[in-house]
């Protein structure tokens, strides 16, 4: 049935294409990490948008595996600061007298540093691990652990711990299928990967079974504990389309387009659709069809100094939960909710220049069904290298229903009115040597 249910999704895929041609600063760490510059990065890992995973820091991988060799990379990070929250927004105190006990101050700081290495025994294999170290925790943490192997340059096979992102929207990762996590899982883990990837063209397909810790009876493991899908990409001159797919048998089938063109050299578009079906064993039937898209477009002014991002999606598969990247100081990840029904985005990112790196941003979420919103301005600049001050104020507007932004917001706190004042102090540093 399982492999029923794989070609099934192929077929629907292709007809999609046919038809479409703590107490510290962990309260607010997924904000504080948060570069505002990234909703506007394809390959940003914060957005959920991106064809694939992050580039190796020494270059695409066809030009990585062609030598022998090691290379290191660090990366650091110190935040202290200040973040008072109320738990109600301050508009919806009844009286004076609630805002006595509403307020929720949080103070503290966090250190936290990745180093990673990758080992070149030969042009056909490659090797990468990194570790990630915080205070106060956890300590420490494997982020990366995988090998890449070259099979005569037309096969390359990726096998281990680390993260595949699907998708373009920076607002709404919906067809970001392998990040979703079944309901009833508590604690799934971070995902464990088997990837074949064959160039093909202008293109190439990848094939793939994916599992978490979650997943897996370690007593008795099944086939069943791994998802499997598969993706397609076509990059045309004018035109990039992804068509993919992902199957695991606690969720539906998910089947997705993702397309992006630029036009007149600084308008990018992007639309993606997806429909998801699923499969009741007790019954042998289809059911629960959902159909979910996207419009969006991001346009840069004043040579690029301003950039604007507006997105709408409809959601068709009802409230649900996709997975984000873990916060570096929870041990259980963070959930992005999507609402059902009609969803907008508004973004602006704005750098003056000249004043001392300073850079302006406000963020905009609403779910028109819930009459819900989350709004984010803040400002930060960078007084000197390595440095940046950072003050926003991440709030929640509009109902205040259980199932909406007024518990679902940016702080991770879920207080839906806050201030996050906070200085930060980060670096990188990479070495390579290769033959």
């Amino acid at each position: 049935m399982n492999c029923f249910i794989r070609l099934v999704g192929i077929g629907v895929v292709l007809i999609i294409t046919l038809f479409c041609a703590t107490a510290t600063l962990n309260a607010d760490e997924s904000l504080l990490d948060s570069d505002f510059d990234e909703l506007f990065d394809e390959n940003s890992e914060n957005a959920g948008g991106g064809y694939d995973e992050k580039p190796s820091p020494y270059g695409s991988l066809r030009d990585f595996i062609m030598g022998t060799g090691f290379g290191i990379d660090t990366s650091y990070s110190m935040t202290a600061g200040y973040l008072p929250g109320w738990a109600e927004s301050p508009w919806y105190f009844e009286d004076s007298g609630d805002s006595v006990d509403k307020p929720i101050n949080l103070i503290g700081a966090k250190m936290s540093a990745t180093v990673g290495l990758d080992i070149q025994p030969s042009r056909l294999l490659r090797i990468r691990q990194s570790f990630s170290f915080a205070i106060p925790s956890p300590a420490l943490t494997i982020k990366e652990f995988f090998f890449d192997y070259n099979v005569k340059d037309r096969v390359f096979v990726k096998v281990g711990k680390y993260e595949v992102t699907w998708g373009v929207s920076p607002n709404f990762p919906f067809a970001n299928l392998l990040a979703r996590i079944p309901l009833g899982i508590d604690n799934p883990g971070e995902p464990y990967l088997a990837k074949l990837n064959i160039p093909v063209g202008i293109g190439g397909f990848d094939f793939l079974l994916l599992t978490r810790p979650g997943y897996i009876d370690t007593s008795s493991p099944r086939l069943e504990n791994f998802g499997s899908g598969a993706k397609y990409n076509l990059a045309l001159r004018n035109l990039d389309i992804d068509v993919g797919f992902f199957y695991f048998e606690l969720m539906p089938l998910r089947n997705f387009i993702s397309m992006k063109t630029t036009l007149f050299g600084n308008i990018e578009l992007y639309t993606e659709t997806m429909l998801n079906i699923f499969y009741d064993k007790q019954i042998e039937k289809w059911s629960d069809f959902g159909f979910s898209g996207t419009l969006g477009f991001i346009y840069g002014f004043l040579k690029d100094k301003l950039m604007v991002n507006g997105e709408i999606y409809y959601n068709g598969e009802g409230d649900a939960a996709s997975l984000r990247r873990n916060n570096i100081l929870d041990e259980d990840p963070e959930d992005f909710r999507l609402f059902n029904g009609f969803n907008g985005a508004f973004n602006i990112s704005y750098k003056p220049g000249g004043l001392a790196r300073m850079h302006i941003f406000v963020g905009l979420l609403y779910a028109f069904e819930k009459k819900s919103g989350q709004f984010v301005p803040g400002i930060s600049f960078d007084p000197v290298e390595h440095i940046e001050l950072y003050f926003a104020v991440p709030m929640a507007v509009g109902a205040r229903e259980e199932n909406s932004y007024y518990y679902h917001n940016a702080d991770t706190n879920n207080r839906p009115f806050s201030i996050v004042l906070a200085v930060k102090i980060k670096g990188t540093y990479k070495y390579g040597h290769f033959e």
